[in-house]
């Protein structure tokens, strides 16, 4: 029987919700399947006022170094969600209440991650950190780079057997000299952006946030961590690392270790590092209408071919303390959000 003139299907469907909450509450955690999606059981749970700085990062020693810092304070009344796979940290850094989640290093399951932390949380803004490769002398191992823009590079058109009309022209790198290569030649393509009730764009070059890049801008000087053991010294970089603001990013799925393909890509572009996620972060934060903000830390040369334990261990951690101190400007009480 019906309760209150309300049809017994909706009497079911509200018992279940909150059945779901309480048995969340008990258990501090939540499983949930895109079988049966339940966003707003998830508000529910962490408040319907609240809403989270993203954090996201393509590689567990990434997510790890984060969650093991002493900065993220987990969530006490539901520290993570487990969804499609991936857990979904709920906590605090510095005051600020974030959710940090791996989505894996592919671009399909980078933006299949990010969408679902759009879908799953109140999202007001998106910071995604890790490593790259340096293909730009500016940047050096150990240094964290903070792009304006970054681009997919990975989206090609490719031209008819042995076109030289394409802006990639394989014959360009034959050796002993350049000719005629049966591989011909390639266009890069723009992707097509979609936001809500908006036409939709084509894009090369995926745009970071303006204000953000101006707090950002504030950690200028912050010192990095150069050394594995700062007490002792050991295990130092050759160079003293630090923030370089400007230039621009490429992604695609190559984990790219071939030089001159990097000096093609640091000629034709301007870019400055190159990695297999952030233009697919960025992608999703704008269809989404958020802010983000890319800090990527560089763990190898591809031009130079130089790489090592200490850089890639340094790369990490010195991401690691850049996000973490741009959390902290955002959360000061005299920065506002204007989304």
């Amino acid at each position: 029987m019906a309760l209150a003139g309300l049809p017994s299907k909706m009497l079911a469907v509200e018992l279940a919700v909150m059945v779901l909450v309480l048995l969340a509450m008990a258990q501090q955690s939540m499983q949930l399947s895109l079988r049966r999606p339940l966003p707003e059981v998830a508000k529910k749970i962490n408040g319907n006022t609240v809403s989270y700085l993203g954090i996201v990062v393509s590689s567990s020693a990434s997510e790890d170094a984060l969650l093991n810092s002493g900065f993220f304070v987990p969530s006490t009344h539901v520290p993570y969600i487990d969804l499609v796979g991936r857990r979904f940290n709920i906590g605090k850094i510095k005051d600020v209440h974030v959710v940090v989640v791996d989505v894996g290093g592919e671009i399909p399951n980078v933006v299949l991650g990010t969408q679902v932390l759009f879908d799953l949380l109140s999202i007001r803004g998106i910071i995604h950190f890790g490593s790259a490769g340096s293909v730009s002398d500016s940047l050096r191992l150990g240094d964290v780079a903070v792009p304006e823009s970054v681009a997919f590079t990975g989206n090609w058109e490719w031209k008819s057997n042995a076109s030289t009309r394409g802006k990639l022209k394989f014959g360009d790198f034959n050796l002993p000299q350049k000719g005629v290569n049966s591989l011909g030649s390639a266009d890069f393509q723009k992707v097509k952006l979609y936001t809500s009730g908006n036409p939709s764009q084509n894009l090369l070059w995926l745009p970071v946030d303006s204000n953000w890049l101006a707090v950002a801008s504030e950690l200028q000087g912050l010192k990095l961590q150069e050394c594995v053991n700062e007490i002792t010294e050991t295990n130092c970089l050759e160079n003293t690392p630090e923030i370089v603001f400007g230039g621009r990013g490429s992604s695609a799925d190559i984990y790219l270790k071939n030089a001159a393909y990097g000096e093609f890509l640091a000629n034709r572009f301007n870019a400055t590092f190159v990695d297999t996620s952030s233009a697919a972060v960025a992608l999703a934060s704008l269809t989404n209408e958020v802010p983000y903000i890319l800090f990527r830390a560089i763990s190898n040369s591809v031009i130079q071919g130089t790489s090592g334990p200490n850089s890639h261990y340094l790369a990490t951690a010195n991401s690691v303390k850049v996000a973490v101190k741009f959390i902290e400007l955002i959360g000061k009480p005299n920065w506002v959000f204007k989304y």
